[in-house]
């Protein structure tokens, strides 16, 4: 009966995924990678170091930049085009173009870009990080859900047991061939068990909604997931590894090593920036330029007029006439005209030489070697750390694979007492007490051994995806 209930509520679960949408643990990562906001932000923060890295390469190029401003004056003061004091009102308009290129500096450009080079390295790695994170949860939620449904079917088949029980039991107390508090000791398992039903469906729902979170879908959404196959890809033999074997493979795979090792070498390079302050630097710049203002006038005409000074010749006054042009008007010299005839440019080279900086040289050095050491050392912690994790998780996956082992055999066990216990029963051997203690003792069984099954599949592909080896049911 139990076997035949079991094949029917497996029918009805297959015929209902085939209405729902089917997740396997494949899509499941597949789509909480891709939606992940942690993982997006990882994205951004690539992209922000891809902007630094272009920052600092552009900063080799000359930089080149133009300038226009117009002024009025009033009152006495200095013509900008004809550099004389005028007390009329003037109007002038300056242009200026001005480049400069850092020719040495320590070498601070070229440290500059290979930090942000390196620093790019570092998010690659962090993003990686994040997926495996994201990764590891979406394995955990998933076995979760899993294990719920498969100890939601288990009470589901007790409980139909027990109906089954109470409907042979009535038709044995109106026989008279049983006592009535039989009966009511078969009811009273019959509550508990509809108890451990609605619980376990409770379960398996705060299970969907933790993986559905994990996940990033609408709790709403509709979901069924796949199955496991009766033999799951175990990439790791227990028998045969030891500690040192599975950090040997997680050390060259793990994307927060890499990460550490390039955060490493950005504080080496950032010594080399810090020192490039005692170093002096060059630069080169240039320069073009230009004004124009309504007091630089141009004569509009000329006349001949004698300019007459008195002389002493010989002792004898005279009179001097020396002929001159004289301007009869003026105008404005024209726009462009003065642009052109105002015309300036220049070239210079600039040698900066640090003396005394207020310790900022020595100060920022000094801090970043610091901050190298603390690096290393957070290096050192993360390896110690991930060989206990390693060390934890490689002997609870033997303590799971042993309790496994006997729990299978418990199971087997109590499943031939409860068998012969029911043979009893039916015959009246035994009272509904001993039967309902045996089989409350198989129910437990059942339920050990669904909690071993799914604890050590769970540390075992936890165990597998930490040497890397590829997360899958199949």
């Amino acid at each position: 009966m139990r076997i035949i209930y079991f094949l029917i509520v497996t029918t009805l679960v297959s015929t209902q995924s085939f209405s729902q949408d089917t997740w396997d643990l494949e899509r499941c990562i597949n789509h909480a990678i891709e939606h992940s906001i942690d993982i997006q932000q990882a994205d951004l923060s690539i992209a922000d170091a891809d902007v630094v890295q272009k920052i600092n390469e552009q900063q080799r190029l000359p930089s080149l930049s133009a300038s226009a401003g117009g002024q009025t004056s009033f009152g006495r003061s200095i013509d900008a085009a004809t550099n004389e004091f005028t007390t009329k009102n003037t109007f002038n308009n300056s242009f200026g173009l001005n480049g400069g290129v850092t020719l040495y500096n320590g070498g601070r450009l070229k440290n500059n870009i290979k930090q942000s080079e390196i620093d790019r390295q570092v998010t690659l790695a962090d993003k990686k990080s994040m997926i495996a994170t994201v990764t590891l949860n979406v394995v955990t939620a998933y076995f979760e859900v899993l294990f719920a449904k498969d100890n939601y079917r288990n009470v589901e088949i007790q409980l139909k047991s027990i109906n089954d029980q109470i409907d042979q039991m009535r038709k044995l107390v109106s026989a008279g061939s049983r006592a009535q508090f039989e009966l009511y000791d078969l009811e009273a398992q019959l509550a508990s068990s509809e108890q451990q039903v609605t619980l376990a469906q409770n379960r398996i729902d705060l299970s969907l909604l933790n993986l559905k979170g994990f996940i990033n879908i609408d709790p709403d959404t509709e979901m069924e997931l796949a199955l496991p196959p009766t033999e799951q890809s175990i990439y790791t033999d227990l028998d045969n590894i030891n500690l040192s074997d599975v950090y040997s493979r997680v050390a060259g795979s793990r994307p927060e090593l890499e990460a550490l090792d390039m955060r490493i070498k950005s504080g080496e390079v950032g010594v080399d920036i810090a020192k490039s302050l005692f170093r002096p630097s060059i630069s080169a710049g240039v320069n073009l330029g230009s004004n124009f203002s309504n007091r630089f006038v141009r004569p509009t005409g000329f006349s001949d007029a004698i300019n007459e000074s008195p002389v002493l010749i010989n002792g004898e006054p005279a009179t001097l006439g020396i002929r001159q042009a004289f301007a009869t008007g003026e105008e404005v010299t024209p726009y462009f005209t003065q642009l052109d005839q105002l015309l300036s440019y220049g070239v210079g080279v600039q040698v900066n030489i640090p003396i005394f900086n207020n310790y900022n040289a020595k100060g920022n050095t000094a801090r970043s070697k610091i901050n190298v050491e603390n690096l290393k050392l957070n290096k050192q912690k993360y390896i110690i750390d991930l060989r206990n994790i390693l060390g934890q998780y490689l002997t609870d996956a033997k303590a799971a694979k042993r309790n496994l082992e006997a729990s299978d055999k418990v199971l087997a066990a109590r499943q031939i007492a409860y068998d012969n216990a029911e043979k009893r029963f039916n015959l009246g051997a035994i009272n509904s007490f001993d039967y309902i203690s045996i089989q409350d003792q198989l129910n437990t069984a059942r339920t050990d051994q669904i909690i071993a099954k799914y604890d050590y599949m769970l540390k075992m592909k936890v165990l597998d995806f930490y040497q890397g080896y590829p997360v899958t049911l199949k």
